[in-house]
């Protein structure tokens, strides 16, 4: 009987649902376990151990890996390790089940499996090790079936004392992740087990369905853990991907789930989603995997749909993260009852229906796996070495990359392909690329033929052309260009050195002992905005250069470009010793080199003591979050300010703005969202802020709201306008809407490193991410049009063509002088996922030069 049928009025199935979760242990193992289980008393079913039945609440992490742990004491089928800990200090755990055969030999077994993603080695040498299944539960901590369903799973596989049971557990390893995102699913159970009423209300409308900003979908900083894989930006993601490079899965699902008035969904994706990278057989497994996804679910009698949506060409995902390393990821969505019951256009939805589902798709993936042992080690042993096939036949021999001016970000990709397992060489001799100087000791060489050439192809090169046009996410994620570090693509092989195993330590200090005059750092590196705070917090005053100059120091003269730090000894509330003490503690803790100088007399350009060395302010920033506002777009200059700079910022509601004096903050920060709710009287206080001196920092439809809202007097670009309406067919509405949106292009721009919020960045071409069709017109002040797309604009990515014309030659940053103040727009978020360290660089330096960004007056 299926739970979604009408077949009874909504006071009935309330009873229903509830003499279901009122039942004994055993009735409830009925109802999510296939019939007729035999299961072994000495392990509590998770109804035992936590004491209410599964769907009756929702779980929290700690009772989740109470849980967890319980099971690894109650059994020798289990073990549990703590693989890292959330921002919040939630433990990450990974658990593995299998045969305790194998849990006694699985370091052996582990190597034996590993050597499937080594070319060089035949299939041959993994012998008989497991199939390996990796199970990935809720990384969007609102999506709480998984959660559930995990202990439910692991339940199963380690309490069930059938034949079949005991055969999937000593020919596959089970990897359960069971939350990915421990700090989003504990912020989604509080909501709904505070709200929950008894009886359940079933109205979409009730509280219990309808959580506040930033709801439970997002981590700590409010970054989408989904949409990682690739970035690696957070502490959540990073020992997860370490634990996947140890295992090399074979399957992986992601569990999901979705509104509640739709199915339920399992892979393959449609072929046009489909990347040419990724060798079609890996494409045709999913088919494969589908049909026990399938039997699954048609004994439940649920509802469920295959091959019409979601990507499948990008690794940036935990379902296509694996199909860049020859395994078969799945993504797979459950409707939602976001509660305990819900209605939906299929009935009342309960949340215990919801965890059944998931529960049957991941037992009937362990029966895929085991039964399609043989095929998914071939797959996986033929992935990597045609990744070397593949890599021959490209143009592209070698990428080399990094700059001597910026070893913070150099250091910060080098470790990043590191993660990833990729083979990075060190340069062994000067090379120049498309006009691109590299220099041995800050270059490095990442060769394409290797193993991991899918994964290389994706963090430099464009992204491959596909047929067909209709996309769910982003389509484009390469993340060199999005780093704005130097790096090119050399059709002829660039000589590599030695391997390269681990990221060089920070070697930062004060160079040149006590100074005499100043202390001096260049801007270009991405790490000297959080040594300029850092000295700020420390009430060290400090100065900008506008202009470039040379100087001597003790390593010879030395170039400085626009926004080097400069740090006069006179003044300062610390003298001597402890000024030096004080820097070079800040230059160690940072990785920066500082240069003490003797003198204020520059071999090249301005004097130190110019007029054209500003005196910088600390800045004190607030962050304006709440309903309305984008969660991911404030949690990335959140994220940016507390672990980049270490900057406390202050986060506000945007409710608060009319109600709080604004005179404290040189700066506040208001990312997309809608501001409807923001009053006229709220308007007024942040003119008068910004006339008095302040800074407003705005991007994507916030920066519309505040043209709106006569902030500002910048003039938006055109509006998207449809062409003369046509006759299409009905039927293709989704796939047309899906065409033509804008979603995740990397343009080409010119920006201007001149203006005090270019400064640092190495060249005038800069990479910037097109997430909306905002656009602006080139501001009438000819100083103030920061960013513009170029006139015919590389894309990297996938850019219907009107889109392109609308947005070629178009603002993308603008800054808008009011009185004393300024309001600086955005066309996108800067700090887009976290990994956008290219324009990121631009919302720092609004931050740090914000009452220095407007035209200067002339002289009298």
């Amino acid at each position: 009987m299926s739970l979604q049928r009408r077949l009874f009025s909504p006071i009935a199935w309330v009873a229903l649902v509830l003499s279901v979760f009122a039942a004994p242990a055993s009735a409830q193992s009925a109802y999510f376990f296939p019939a007729g289980g035999d299961f072994d008393p000495a392990v509590p079913t998770p109804q035992q151990f936590l004491g209410y039945e599964i769907g009756s609440r929702y779980t929290r992490h700690d009772q989740l890996v109470a849980y967890f742990n319980e099971l690894a004491k109650r059994s020798d089928k289990i073990k549990v390790e703590e693989i890292g800990r959330s921002y919040e200090g939630r433990p990450l755990l990974i658990a593995t089940v299998t045969s305790a055969q194998n849990l006694q030999n699985l370091d052996t077994l582990r190597r034996q499996h590993v050597t499937l993603a080594d070319p060089a080695q035949p299939l041959s040498a993994a012998g008989s090790s497991p199939v390996v299944v990796w199970l990935g539960y809720s990384v969007h901590g609102n999506e709480t079936s998984s959660g559930e369903a995990a202990m439910l799973t692991a339940y199963y596989l380690v309490a069930n004392r059938s034949t079949e049971t005991a055969q999937w557990l000593q020919q596959a390893v089970v990897l359960f992740d069971p939350a990915q995102n421990p700090d989003g699913r504990d912020r989604a159970a509080s909501w709904h087990n505070a709200y929950a009423s008894s009886p359940a209300s079933a109205d979409p409308a009730d509280k219990e369905h309808v959580e506040p900003f930033p709801q439970g979908r997002t981590n700590h900083y409010f970054t989408d853990l989904n949409r990682d894989w690739l970035a690696l930006t957070q502490q959540d993601t990073r020992p997860k991907i370490a634990y996947f490079h140890q295992w090399y899965p074979n399957v992986q699902i992601d569990f999901h789930e979705m509104g509640k008035d739709s199915t339920y969904y399992f892979e393959p994706s449609p072929a046009s989603m489909h990347s040419p990278l990724i060798p079609a057989a890996s494409y045709d497994f999913n088919k494969t995997l589908a049909k026990y996804h399938a039997q699954s679910l048609d004994a439940l009698g649920s509802l469920y749909y295959t091959g019409e949506n979601f990507d499948n060409f990008s690794p940036v995902y935990g379902s296509t993260y694996p199909d860049f390393h020859g395994a078969v990821g799945v993504t797979v969505e459950q409707a939602s009852s976001r509660g305990r019951v819900q209605e939906s256009v299929n009935g009342l939805l309960t949340f215990g229906f919801t965890i059944r589902n998931q529960v049957a798709t991941g037992l009937g993936t362990v029966r895929g796996a085991v039964t399609e042992r043989d095929g998914l080690l071939k797959l996986q042993k033929e992935f990597f070495q045609s990744a070397l096939k593949q890599a021959n036949q490209q143009p592209v021999t070698s990428f080399v990359f990094g700059d001597a001016a910026d070893p913070g970000l150099t250091q910060r990709l080098l470790d990043l392909l590191l993660q990833h397992q990729i083979t990075v060489q060190a340069l062994s001799a000067p090379v120049t690329v498309d006009g691109l100087r590299f220099e041995p000791g800050s270059a490095y060489v990442v060769q394409a033929a290797q193993p991991q050439f899918r994964l290389v192809h994706s963090i430099f090169a464009d992204t491959p052309p596909i047929k067909g046009d209709v996309f769910y996410g982003s389509t484009s994620y390469a993340i060199a260009p999005a780093y704005g570090i130097a790096f090119a693509a050399s059709r002829s092989r660039i000589a590599g050195g030695e391997r390269v195993a681990s990221v060089p330590a920070a070697n930062g200090g004060v160079v040149g002992g006590q100074a005499g005059y100043a202390y001096v750092f260049d801007w270009r590196d991405y790490n000297a905005s959080r040594a300029l705070y850092a000295l700020q917090a420390k009430g060290v005053l400090t100065r900008a250069a506008f202009q470039p100059f040379t100087a001597a120091t003790a390593q010879g003269e030395q170039s400085f470009g626009y926004g080097s730090v400069v740090v006069p000894v006179a003044g300062q509330p610390l003298a001597g010793a402890e000024l030096l003490a004080a820097v070079d503690a800040v230059a160690r803790s940072s990785g920066v080199h500082i240069q003490a100088l003797s003198s204020g007399q520059s071999r090249g350009g301005i004097d130190l003591g110019s007029d054209s060395v500003k005196a910088l302010r600390k800045p004190a920033v607030a962050l304006v979050m709440g309903e309305g506002v984008s969660a991911t777009e404030i949690g990335s200059a959140w994220f940016l300010l507390d672990q980049h700079l270490q900057l406390p910022a202050s986060k506000i509601d945007p409710a608060q703005l009319g109600k709080i004096t604004l005179d404290r903050y040189t700066t506040i920060v208001l990312a997309g969202g809608t501001y409807a709710g923001v009053d006229a009287t709220a308007v007024a206080a942040l003119k008068r802020w910004i006339n008095a001196g302040g800074s407003l920092i705005t991007y994507g439809t916030a920066a519309r709201w505040a043209i709106e809202q006569k902030l500002s007097d910048e003039v938006l670009g055109p509006e998207e306008k449809e062409p003369e309406a046509a006759r299409r067919a009905f039927g293709d509405q989704r796939d047309i809407a899906a065409i033509e949106r804008v979603s995740g292009n990397i343009l080409s721009a010119d920006v201007d490193n001149t203006h005090p919020l270019g400064f640092g960045v190495p060249r005038r071409q800069l990479a910037v991410n097109k997430e909306n069709g905002l656009s602006f017109q080139p501001s009438r002040n000819p100083f103030s049009t920061v960013v513009r797309i170029d006139e015919a604009p590389k894309v990297n990515g996938y850019l219907f063509e009107r889109n392109r014309s609308r947005v070629a030659g178009a603002a993308w940053l603008v800054v808008s002088p009011q009185g004393q103040g300024n309001v600086v727009l955005f066309a996108d978020d800067p700090a887009h996922r976290k990994y956008w360290h290219g324009t990121e660089r631009l919302l720092l330096n609004a931050i740090f030069f914000g009452n220095q960004l407007n035209p200067t007056k002339p002289r009298g």
